[in-house]
């Protein structure tokens, strides 16, 4: 009830349908090569144009949706990422408005980008051998180039697009794995309990009652009768509310909380255990991983320059 739960927007993945092969293949977006020179077939870079009366068109001088720190998201890769974003809802289910799935989608190909430019300033570079490699797999996986080229058409992909996709995707996944292994697997953790109302009068009564005498633990069961309050172990930034987790961290083991009224309502908390290193969860651990990720990005937007292009 107060940890973070999951997105409930619809969760869209800019390659779902490759990732899905690839898993379908054994194959890991995110295997560490050793670093070699940067291939830059799937980059499209931003050249100081040479003052000219008439300029001659270039393949460089594309469309695009926005520029990331020098780098084009083309236009016709956007465009075809709205196609599959929609594609990926069922029938019946209601699109979110154009407005919004161009804005979702953008903003999700240039995090892709940062994520890409970054593991390739950390040293990550996915060859043109990796890249031939895993097509190779999913080739020989499916059968015939016939059945790739069919799911290809299906999702929106030419062959040039399909190969930036996996270079990109496979590039950020690769940092992704480099932001969620910073979090370890034990951190500074406390296990509380809570007395939880849904009033301000019954919280109060609470309150009085624990100071009158009245056990926690007896006070807690009758609120919460099937788990006694029991919030159980959690770290740093995992809770819904920061000020439940801000009493949480900051109260001496034993002492209870005065009132905390949140969006949900009224909260006395207890600390029953304070450690500075206790194992984490797998749903914390990705909670934690999850927050870390989202952080990153943030930090990478603010510095980055960002144009966006499209009309």
């Amino acid at each position: 009830m107060l940890t973070k739960g999951k997105i409930t927007k619809k969760v869209y993945s800019i390659m779902a349908g490759v990732a899905m092969i690839l898993a379908g293949c054994g194959l890991s977006a995110s295997e560490t090569p050793t670093p070699q020179d940067l291939p830059t077939a799937a980059i499209i870079p931003i050249e100081s144009p040479t003052p000219s009366a008439s300029p001659t068109p270039t393949p460089l001088m594309v469309p695009a949706a926005a520029i990331v720190n020098g780098e084009v998201i083309p236009l016709s890769y956007f465009e075809h990422e709205v196609q599959r974003y929609k594609a990926s809802f069922s029938e019946g289910e209601t699109l979110p408005s154009d407005a919004e799935i161009s804005e979702h989608v953008l903003d999700t190909l240039i995090e892709q980008q940062l994520l890409s430019q970054a593991a390739r300033a950390s040293g990550y570079t996915f060859t043109d051998q990796m890249l031939e490699e895993k097509i190779a797999e999913l080739l020989a996986e499916l059968g015939s180039g016939s059945a790739l080229t069919s799911w290809m058409q299906a999702n929106f992909y030419d062959d040039a697009e399909f190969r930036m996709a996996l270079r990109l995707g496979s590039e950020a996944a690769w940092q992704r794995d480099q932001i969620a292994a910073s979090i370890p697997d034990a951190v500074e953790q406390v296990r509380a309990r809570q007395i939880f109302t849904r009033t301000a009068a019954e919280a109060q009564y609470a309150l009085n009652s624990l100071n009158s005498g009245v056990s926690f633990d007896e006070l807690a069961w009758r609120y919460s009768p099937d788990t006694g309050g029991e919030l159980g172990w959690f770290p740093r930034g995992y809770l819904l509310f920061p000020a439940i987790e801000e009493a949480a961290f900051s109260l001496p083991v034993g002492v209870h909380s005065e009132i905390i009224q949140t969006d949900i309502g009224y909260h006395i908390i207890e600390v029953m255990d304070h450690v500075d290193s206790y194992p984490l969860t797998t749903d914390a651990k990705l909670g934690l991983q999850a927050k870390a990720l989202a952080d990153w990005l943030q930090a990478k937007r603010a510095d980055a320059q960002i144009e966006i292009t499209m009309p």
